[in-house]
């Protein structure tokens, strides 16, 4: 399979509808094809040869799209793709990876907002920071991501996993505040600080704070401490309080935040005596 640069042609002033790259276009029409298909920069339509700089580089296991510069006022790069490789080695925008159901979407810089929104299958690593609504639903819409995996080495914004039915997001650094809201299902871990709101609106799932969360919501019950948890394919050690919610929805979400980063949280241990003491 080939490998494909793609660069921008100029600095972009106004926001480019790209949702035309991703790997299984390149292998299903010639480039000069390609590179006559319409996008929209802005309100105008213009070809995508008048935008990017495309040239062919070599070959690799997969056809692969390595986008190099700033890609910051470009959308949807990837959106529904199945194979392949897309690898950003720069700044990325808006809602790249929407909707993939497979292939591997590697952001070596930061990326904007919606990363992997409505994502259904494969692999998204962000080496760098990302923007709110990692992995979520657009504004209006039902239902976030329903599969694959999403991996952040840096931090991300707010409401990571909102609408979130399945999959996996880790945040290896720290994550803003309504983690997992309206959550119906899949795994969500920070392993560093979060901010408020976490969980509101849940009704199912699992998410794991290591770090410090600076409250739990009243709607949620604490039911024990746990030694361990499974976050994807590793186990946290604990020991870990365990929470059930959001109880306003009627729901059964797990809450799971690590006891050592949160000594403010401690009385909750009192609940664990209490009942000792019934027994």
């Amino acid at each position: 399979m080939k490998v494909y640069r793609i660069t921008p042609a100029y600095e972009f002033k106004y926001p480019v509808q790209a949702d035309v790259l991703k790997p299984e276009l390149f292998e299903e029409k010639p480039l000069e094809e390609i590179l006559s298909i319409e996008v929209y920069e802005g309100r105008r339509k213009r070809l995508l040869g008048e935008l990017f700089k495309v040239e062919e580089t070599g070959e690799s296991e997969e056809t692969t799209l390595e986008l190099i510069g700033d890609f910051s006022k470009v959308r949807r790069v990837g959106k529904g793709m199945t194979k392949g490789v897309v690898k950003v080695k720069g700044v990325a925008g808006i809602g790249f990876g929407e909707g993939m159901r497979g292939g591997k979407l590697v952001v070596e810089g930061s990326a904007g907002p919606w990363l992997g929104a409505k994502m259904r299958g494969g692999l998204i690593e962000a080496h760098g920071n990302v923007g709110d609504f990692l992995g979520g639903a657009y504004r209006g819409e039902t239902v976030g991501m329903r599969g694959g995996a999403i991996i952040v080495h840096g931090d991300a914004g707010w409401s990571v996993g909102y609408k979130m039915r399945d999959g996996l997001i880790i945040v290896e650094g720290n994550a803003g505040g309504f983690l997992g809201t309206h959550m119906t299902g899949g795994t969500i871990g920070v392993k560093g600080e979060c901010g408020r709101g976490v969980g509101a609106f849940m009704k199912a799932g699992k998410i794991v704070v290591v770090g410090y969360i600076p409250s739990i919501l009243p709607s949620f019950s604490f039911e024990e401490t746990r030694p361990r948890v499974k976050l994807g394919a590793e186990r946290v050690k604990g020991p870990l309080y365990l929470f059930i919610g959001d109880l306003n929805e009627k729901g059964s979400g797990r809450l799971f935040v690590h006891a050592e980063a949160n000594k403010h949280l401690s009385s909750y241990e009192r609940f664990i005596e209490e009942f000792s003491e019934e027994l």
